[in-house]
């Protein structure tokens, strides 16, 4: 999510440059100052647009970090490991600044499975191939794993398999 929020700042920020540019060229007449204008008109419409497509998964990100099922600390094998959280909630899943959304938009959970040392997801649209993602994830204790079934049933319909 930290990259998302980075993503929004710059894209913002560009749009803001890019005004400020068209602002000194129709202010500052110079020679081709109409292609600047241009360019900058250009770039602000880039900008305003990937801001708010970013804005957009900005807020589905946080909606999946909010309502989280289950919340998996990334593995460090060598040096730091950012600090970029998974959160699997019963919509979607946020990896980083990646969203799978599944139960939305005609995509739709399938299957979870859980496992010893991972939890995997089936999702697809209707009639389409099948996308599965399966994540490092420990096999909790049985409370919590109640929990996890009885939320996945409740939310989704999808009661999760508990694999040997």
């Amino acid at each position: 999510m930290k990259k998302l929020i980075l993503y929004e700042r710059g894209f913002g920020a560009a749009a803001a440059i890019c005004v400020a540019l068209l602002a000194a060229a129709l202010i500052i007449r110079f020679a081709y100052c109409e292609y600047c204008e241009l360019f900058a008109m250009m770039g602000i419409v880039a900008a305003v647009a990937l801001f708010f497509t970013t804005h957009k998964k900005l807020i589905t990100a946080k909606a999946i970090a909010d309502s989280a099922v289950i919340c998996i600390h990334p593995a460090v094998i060598r040096g730091e490991a950012e600090e970029e959280i998974t959160y699997v909630s019963c919509f979607g899943i946020l990896l980083g600044a990646k969203i799978i959304q599944f139960n939305q938009n005609g995509v739709w959970l399938k299957n979870v499975e859980i496992g010893q040392d991972y939890i995997s997801f089936g999702y697809g649209e209707t009639g389409e191939e099948l996308h599965n993602i399966r994540l490092l994830y420990s096999k909790p204790d049985e409370q919590t794993l109640k929990t996890i079934i009885e939320n996945f049933r409740k939310e989704t319909g999808v009661v999760p398999v508990i694999a040997g």
